[in-house]
Protein backbone atom coordinates (compact mmCIF):
# COMPACT_ATOMS: atom_id res chain seq x y z
CA UNK A 1 0.00 0.00 0.00
CA UNK A 2 0.70 3.54 -0.59
CA UNK A 3 2.35 5.29 2.14
CA UNK A 4 1.01 9.07 0.82
CA UNK A 5 -1.53 10.82 2.31
CA UNK A 6 -4.18 12.63 1.00
CA UNK A 7 -3.67 16.63 1.23
CA UNK A 8 -5.11 17.81 4.08
CA UNK A 9 -8.48 19.93 3.84
CA UNK A 10 -6.77 23.29 4.74
CA UNK A 11 -4.29 22.89 2.17
CA UNK A 12 -6.78 21.89 -0.71
CA UNK A 13 -8.89 25.01 0.33
CA UNK A 14 -5.85 27.32 0.31
CA UNK A 15 -5.05 26.42 -3.71
CA UNK A 16 -8.78 26.44 -4.38
CA UNK A 17 -8.39 30.21 -3.08
CA UNK A 18 -5.10 30.92 -4.93
CA UNK A 19 -6.51 29.95 -8.00
CA UNK A 20 -9.61 31.78 -7.66
CA UNK A 21 -7.31 35.05 -6.95
CA UNK A 22 -5.20 34.28 -10.24
CA UNK A 23 -8.09 34.04 -12.01
CA UNK A 24 -9.87 37.18 -11.10
CA UNK A 25 -6.66 39.10 -10.93
CA UNK A 26 -6.50 37.62 -15.11
CA UNK A 27 -10.24 38.53 -16.00
CA UNK A 28 -9.06 42.05 -14.07
CA UNK A 29 -6.16 42.32 -16.53
CA UNK A 30 -8.11 41.52 -19.58
CA UNK A 31 -10.74 43.57 -19.27
CA UNK A 32 -8.48 46.38 -18.28
CA UNK A 33 -6.75 46.12 -21.89
CA UNK A 34 -9.79 45.95 -23.36
CA UNK A 35 -11.30 49.10 -21.84
CA UNK A 36 -7.90 51.29 -22.21
CA UNK A 37 -8.02 50.17 -26.25
CA UNK A 38 -11.80 50.94 -26.30
CA UNK A 39 -11.27 54.68 -24.00
CA UNK A 40 -7.77 55.18 -26.91
CA UNK A 41 -10.35 54.46 -29.72
CA UNK A 42 -12.98 56.74 -28.48
CA UNK A 43 -9.89 59.45 -28.42
CA UNK A 44 -9.12 58.73 -32.21
CA UNK A 45 -12.11 58.35 -33.63
CA UNK A 46 -14.97 59.98 -31.05
CA UNK A 47 -16.92 61.84 -34.38
CA UNK A 48 -17.21 58.33 -35.82
CA UNK A 49 -18.75 56.44 -33.07
CA UNK A 50 -21.21 59.50 -32.28
CA UNK A 51 -21.88 59.65 -35.69
CA UNK A 52 -22.77 55.77 -36.23
CA UNK A 53 -26.02 54.53 -37.01
CA UNK A 54 -27.16 50.82 -36.36
CA UNK A 55 -29.98 48.85 -38.10
CA UNK A 56 -31.97 46.87 -35.45
CA UNK A 57 -33.11 44.64 -38.44
CA UNK A 58 -29.82 43.23 -39.19
CA UNK A 59 -29.02 42.60 -35.81
CA UNK A 60 -32.53 40.77 -35.15
CA UNK A 61 -31.03 38.53 -38.36
CA UNK A 62 -28.02 38.32 -36.97
CA UNK A 63 -29.73 36.61 -33.57
CA UNK A 64 -32.04 34.24 -35.27
CA UNK A 65 -28.51 33.20 -37.19
CA UNK A 66 -27.23 32.93 -33.59
CA UNK A 67 -30.12 30.45 -32.32
CA UNK A 68 -29.75 28.05 -35.37
CA UNK A 69 -25.91 27.98 -35.45
CA UNK A 70 -26.11 25.91 -32.07
CA UNK A 71 -28.55 23.33 -33.42
CA UNK A 72 -25.85 21.04 -35.19
CA UNK A 73 -24.63 20.82 -31.70
CA UNK A 74 -28.16 20.16 -30.56
CA UNK A 75 -28.61 17.00 -32.61
CA UNK A 76 -24.77 15.68 -31.61
CA UNK A 77 -25.56 15.89 -28.30
CA UNK A 78 -28.71 14.01 -28.50
CA UNK A 79 -27.05 11.41 -30.47
CA UNK A 80 -24.47 10.93 -28.26
CA UNK A 81 -27.28 10.74 -25.83
CA UNK A 82 -29.23 8.28 -27.71
CA UNK A 83 -25.96 6.16 -28.04
CA UNK A 84 -25.66 5.79 -24.96
CA UNK A 85 -28.92 4.63 -24.14
CA UNK A 86 -30.63 7.51 -23.14
CA UNK A 87 -33.96 7.92 -25.08
CA UNK A 88 -34.67 11.51 -24.90
CA UNK A 89 -36.86 13.60 -27.07
CA UNK A 90 -35.13 16.71 -29.39
CA UNK A 91 -37.35 19.50 -27.36
CA UNK A 92 -35.70 18.59 -23.81
CA UNK A 93 -32.80 18.39 -25.06
CA UNK A 94 -32.76 21.50 -27.02
CA UNK A 95 -34.22 23.35 -23.82
CA UNK A 96 -31.15 21.96 -21.67
CA UNK A 97 -28.73 22.98 -23.98
CA UNK A 98 -30.07 26.41 -24.79
CA UNK A 99 -30.70 27.33 -20.97
CA UNK A 100 -26.91 26.03 -20.36
CA UNK A 101 -25.47 28.78 -22.23
CA UNK A 102 -26.84 31.13 -19.60
CA UNK A 103 -24.05 28.92 -17.18
CA UNK A 104 -20.83 30.30 -18.96
CA UNK A 105 -21.82 33.56 -17.39
CA UNK A 106 -20.64 32.39 -13.94
CA UNK A 107 -17.07 32.09 -13.78
CA UNK A 108 -15.41 28.73 -14.65
CA UNK A 109 -16.69 26.41 -17.14
CA UNK A 110 -18.39 23.55 -15.16
CA UNK A 111 -22.27 24.90 -14.42
CA UNK A 112 -23.06 24.86 -18.26
CA UNK A 113 -22.38 21.23 -17.63
CA UNK A 114 -24.47 20.99 -14.37
CA UNK A 115 -27.56 23.32 -15.78
CA UNK A 116 -27.82 20.71 -18.72
CA UNK A 117 -27.78 17.90 -16.33
CA UNK A 118 -30.14 18.73 -14.21
CA UNK A 119 -32.43 19.72 -16.73
CA UNK A 120 -32.32 16.63 -18.19
CA UNK A 121 -32.57 14.80 -14.96
CA UNK A 122 -36.23 15.18 -15.17
CA UNK A 123 -36.56 13.77 -18.44
CA UNK A 124 -34.78 10.20 -17.27
CA UNK A 125 -31.73 10.63 -18.44
CA UNK A 126 -28.65 9.92 -15.67
CA UNK A 127 -26.81 12.93 -14.56
CA UNK A 128 -23.64 11.25 -14.88
CA UNK A 129 -24.37 10.75 -19.18
CA UNK A 130 -25.93 13.67 -19.40
CA UNK A 131 -22.88 15.49 -17.92
CA UNK A 132 -19.98 13.58 -20.02
CA UNK A 133 -21.89 13.56 -23.54
CA UNK A 134 -22.48 17.75 -22.67
CA UNK A 135 -18.63 18.30 -21.95
CA UNK A 136 -17.65 15.77 -24.84
CA UNK A 137 -20.05 17.81 -27.11
CA UNK A 138 -18.66 21.06 -25.85
CA UNK A 139 -14.72 19.75 -26.21
CA UNK A 140 -15.81 18.68 -29.96
CA UNK A 141 -17.37 21.80 -30.98
CA UNK A 142 -14.67 23.98 -29.45
CA UNK A 143 -11.74 22.08 -31.12
CA UNK A 144 -13.52 22.38 -34.15
CA UNK A 145 -13.64 26.06 -34.05
CA UNK A 146 -10.31 26.22 -33.45
CA UNK A 147 -9.37 24.29 -36.12
CA UNK A 148 -11.19 26.49 -38.45
CA UNK A 149 -9.59 28.96 -37.52
CA UNK A 150 -6.39 28.06 -37.93
CA UNK A 151 -6.95 27.38 -41.02
CA UNK A 152 -8.23 30.49 -42.23
CA UNK A 153 -5.09 32.60 -40.68
CA UNK A 154 -3.86 32.64 -44.03
CA UNK A 155 -6.87 34.20 -45.69
CA UNK A 156 -7.17 36.82 -43.70
CA UNK A 157 -3.56 38.09 -43.25
CA UNK A 158 -3.78 41.27 -45.45
CA UNK A 159 -0.72 42.27 -47.48
CA UNK A 160 1.06 44.22 -45.33
CA UNK A 161 1.49 41.67 -42.59
CA UNK A 162 2.08 38.93 -45.28
CA UNK A 163 5.24 41.12 -46.73
CA UNK A 164 6.76 40.87 -42.76
CA UNK A 165 6.28 36.70 -43.06
CA UNK A 166 9.34 34.22 -44.75
CA UNK A 167 9.12 34.13 -48.57
CA UNK A 168 7.63 30.35 -47.97
CA UNK A 169 4.23 31.85 -45.96
CA UNK A 170 3.76 34.38 -48.94
CA UNK A 171 3.83 31.38 -51.38
CA UNK A 172 1.18 29.72 -49.12
CA UNK A 173 -0.84 33.03 -48.63
CA UNK A 174 -0.87 32.97 -53.02
CA UNK A 175 -3.08 29.66 -52.64
CA UNK A 176 -5.16 30.90 -49.87
CA UNK A 177 -7.60 27.50 -49.72
CA UNK A 178 -4.24 24.91 -49.15
CA UNK A 179 -3.86 25.64 -45.54
CA UNK A 180 -7.75 25.19 -44.73
CA UNK A 181 -7.99 22.14 -47.05
CA UNK A 182 -4.66 20.51 -45.26
CA UNK A 183 -6.25 21.01 -42.26
CA UNK A 184 -9.33 19.27 -42.85
CA UNK A 185 -7.47 16.17 -44.31
CA UNK A 186 -5.24 15.95 -41.18
CA UNK A 187 -8.16 16.40 -38.75
CA UNK A 188 -10.20 13.58 -40.39
CA UNK A 189 -7.23 11.33 -40.64
CA UNK A 190 -6.52 12.09 -37.26
CA UNK A 191 -10.00 11.64 -36.05
CA UNK A 192 -9.50 8.09 -34.42
CA UNK A 193 -6.84 9.71 -31.98
CA UNK A 194 -8.94 12.71 -31.20
CA UNK A 195 -12.09 10.48 -30.74
CA UNK A 196 -10.26 8.62 -27.81
CA UNK A 197 -8.74 12.27 -26.20
CA UNK A 198 -12.12 13.58 -26.56
CA UNK A 199 -13.34 10.76 -24.43
CA UNK A 200 -10.66 10.84 -21.54
CA UNK A 201 -11.03 14.65 -21.54
CA UNK A 202 -14.57 14.62 -20.93
CA UNK A 203 -14.40 11.84 -18.65
CA UNK A 204 -12.07 14.37 -16.81
CA UNK A 205 -13.92 17.15 -17.45
CA UNK A 206 -16.68 16.11 -15.37
CA UNK A 207 -15.13 13.58 -12.78
CA UNK A 208 -15.77 15.45 -9.73
CA UNK A 209 -19.31 17.03 -11.17
CA UNK A 210 -21.54 14.03 -11.63
CA UNK A 211 -23.19 11.24 -9.52
CA UNK A 212 -20.28 8.52 -8.90
CA UNK A 213 -23.05 6.36 -7.77
CA UNK A 214 -24.64 6.03 -10.87
CA UNK A 215 -24.19 2.86 -13.70
CA UNK A 216 -21.09 4.63 -15.46
CA UNK A 217 -21.26 5.74 -19.11
CA UNK A 218 -19.92 4.20 -22.15
CA UNK A 219 -16.17 4.13 -22.77
CA UNK A 220 -16.17 5.40 -25.86
CA UNK A 221 -18.66 7.26 -28.37
CA UNK A 222 -18.91 6.29 -31.92
CA UNK A 223 -16.42 6.86 -34.36
CA UNK A 224 -19.02 7.39 -37.19
CA UNK A 225 -21.10 9.95 -35.23
CA UNK A 226 -17.79 11.93 -34.65
CA UNK A 227 -16.70 12.30 -37.93
CA UNK A 228 -20.75 13.57 -39.13
CA UNK A 229 -20.54 15.82 -35.80
CA UNK A 230 -17.37 17.43 -37.61
CA UNK A 231 -19.01 17.87 -40.43
CA UNK A 232 -22.12 19.75 -38.80
CA UNK A 233 -19.90 21.75 -36.60
CA UNK A 234 -18.38 23.46 -39.77
CA UNK A 235 -21.91 24.39 -40.98
CA UNK A 236 -22.16 25.37 -37.15
CA UNK A 237 -18.84 27.93 -37.53
CA UNK A 238 -20.17 28.77 -40.86
CA UNK A 239 -23.30 30.34 -39.65
CA UNK A 240 -21.69 31.63 -36.34
CA UNK A 241 -19.21 33.65 -39.37
CA UNK A 242 -22.34 35.26 -41.45
CA UNK A 243 -23.75 36.03 -37.77
CA UNK A 244 -21.21 38.12 -37.15
CA UNK A 245 -21.56 39.54 -40.69
CA UNK A 246 -25.19 40.52 -40.33
CA UNK A 247 -23.58 42.55 -37.04
CA UNK A 248 -21.21 43.98 -38.99
CA UNK A 249 -24.14 44.87 -41.82
CA UNK A 250 -26.10 46.53 -39.00
CA UNK A 251 -23.32 49.62 -38.82
CA UNK A 252 -23.79 52.44 -41.28
CA UNK A 253 -25.90 50.86 -43.88
CA UNK A 254 -22.87 48.71 -45.29
CA UNK A 255 -24.61 45.44 -45.85
CA UNK A 256 -23.53 42.27 -46.29
CA UNK A 257 -19.70 41.97 -47.89
CA UNK A 258 -19.56 38.71 -48.54
CA UNK A 259 -15.80 38.59 -49.45
CA UNK A 260 -15.40 39.21 -45.62
CA UNK A 261 -17.19 36.14 -44.81
CA UNK A 262 -13.92 33.89 -44.46
CA UNK A 263 -12.58 36.72 -41.78
CA UNK A 264 -16.04 37.18 -40.08
CA UNK A 265 -15.68 33.32 -39.38
CA UNK A 266 -12.10 33.33 -38.49
CA UNK A 267 -12.83 36.09 -36.03
CA UNK A 268 -15.69 34.46 -34.31
CA UNK A 269 -14.37 30.74 -34.01
CA UNK A 270 -10.77 32.07 -32.80
CA UNK A 271 -12.89 34.20 -30.25
CA UNK A 272 -15.22 31.24 -28.94
CA UNK A 273 -12.21 28.41 -28.81
CA UNK A 274 -10.02 30.53 -27.50
CA UNK A 275 -12.41 31.88 -25.25
CA UNK A 276 -13.25 28.59 -24.09
CA UNK A 277 -9.61 27.97 -23.30
CA UNK A 278 -9.27 31.16 -21.23
CA UNK A 279 -11.19 29.24 -17.94
CA UNK A 280 -10.85 32.94 -15.89
CA UNK A 281 -13.22 34.75 -18.14
CA UNK A 282 -17.21 34.00 -17.51
CA UNK A 283 -18.31 33.43 -21.16
CA UNK A 284 -14.96 34.95 -22.26
CA UNK A 285 -15.61 37.92 -21.57
CA UNK A 286 -12.93 40.70 -22.74
CA UNK A 287 -10.88 37.61 -24.87
CA UNK A 288 -14.08 37.28 -27.18
CA UNK A 289 -14.34 41.26 -27.74
CA UNK A 290 -10.41 41.80 -28.23
CA UNK A 291 -9.85 38.58 -31.03
CA UNK A 292 -12.96 39.94 -32.88
CA UNK A 293 -11.89 43.46 -32.80
CA UNK A 294 -8.33 42.48 -33.81
CA UNK A 295 -9.72 40.41 -36.69
CA UNK A 296 -11.41 42.25 -38.20
CA UNK A 297 -9.87 45.70 -37.87
CA UNK A 298 -7.30 43.47 -39.93
CA UNK A 299 -9.77 44.39 -43.05
CA UNK A 300 -9.57 47.60 -45.17
CA UNK A 301 -13.56 47.81 -45.61
CA UNK A 302 -14.02 47.14 -42.20
CA UNK A 303 -11.62 49.44 -40.18
CA UNK A 304 -10.96 49.65 -36.22
CA UNK A 305 -13.75 51.51 -35.60
CA UNK A 306 -16.78 49.35 -36.62
CA UNK A 307 -14.18 46.28 -35.49
CA UNK A 308 -15.00 47.05 -32.06
CA UNK A 309 -18.45 48.22 -32.15
CA UNK A 310 -19.24 45.06 -34.30
CA UNK A 311 -17.65 42.76 -31.35
CA UNK A 312 -19.39 44.80 -28.42
CA UNK A 313 -22.40 44.47 -31.00
CA UNK A 314 -22.33 40.72 -31.64
CA UNK A 315 -21.71 40.63 -27.39
CA UNK A 316 -25.47 41.57 -26.97
CA UNK A 317 -26.78 39.95 -29.61
CA UNK A 318 -25.45 36.42 -28.25
CA UNK A 319 -26.56 37.36 -25.13
CA UNK A 320 -30.14 38.60 -25.86
CA UNK A 321 -30.52 35.70 -28.02
CA UNK A 322 -29.79 32.99 -25.53
CA UNK A 323 -31.82 34.75 -22.88
CA UNK A 324 -34.52 34.19 -25.33
CA UNK A 325 -34.20 31.07 -26.39
CA UNK A 326 -33.87 29.79 -23.24
CA UNK A 327 -36.86 31.57 -21.77
CA UNK A 328 -39.36 29.98 -24.93
CA UNK A 329 -37.53 26.57 -24.98
CA UNK A 330 -37.58 26.13 -20.62
CA UNK A 331 -41.26 26.60 -20.66
CA UNK A 332 -42.30 24.91 -24.15
CA UNK A 333 -41.26 21.93 -23.01
CA UNK A 334 -41.29 21.60 -19.09
CA UNK A 335 -42.94 17.75 -19.18
CA UNK A 336 -41.12 14.99 -16.97
CA UNK A 337 -39.70 11.84 -18.84
CA UNK A 338 -43.12 10.06 -17.00
CA UNK A 339 -45.33 12.65 -19.22
CA UNK A 340 -43.67 11.67 -22.57
CA UNK A 341 -45.63 9.26 -25.23
CA UNK A 342 -44.03 6.13 -25.81
CA UNK A 343 -43.50 7.05 -29.17
CA UNK A 344 -40.29 8.76 -28.07
CA UNK A 345 -38.50 5.48 -27.11
CA UNK A 346 -39.56 4.25 -30.98
CA UNK A 347 -38.37 7.50 -31.79
CA UNK A 348 -35.01 7.42 -30.31
CA UNK A 349 -34.09 3.49 -31.84
CA UNK A 350 -34.62 5.15 -34.98
CA UNK A 351 -32.50 7.69 -34.72
CA UNK A 352 -29.96 6.39 -32.90
CA UNK A 353 -26.20 6.11 -34.61
CA UNK A 354 -24.78 2.90 -33.81
CA UNK A 355 -21.42 2.55 -33.10
CA UNK A 356 -19.04 1.05 -36.05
Amino acid sequence: MSSETPPAPESRSLSRNIWKGIKWALLVLVLYFVWQQGAKLYREQGEALSGMEINSLWLLLSGICYILAWLPSVWFWRQLLLSSGEPVSIGPVARAYYCGHLGKYIPGKVTVLLIRATLLKDFGVRVSVAALTAAYETLAVMGVGLVVFLSLIPVVLNAEQIQQWPAWVQSVQARPWLVPGLFLIAVFVSLPLLSRLLNLFAKKFTKSEVDESEAGPPAAFSLKLLYLGVLMFLASWILHGLCLGMTLASINGTGLQWQEWPRWTAAVSAAYALGFLAIFAPAGLGVREGLISMILAGSALIGPVNAVVAALLIRIVSFASEILAAFVLYYSFGKSAQDQDDSVQADADSQSIDSQ
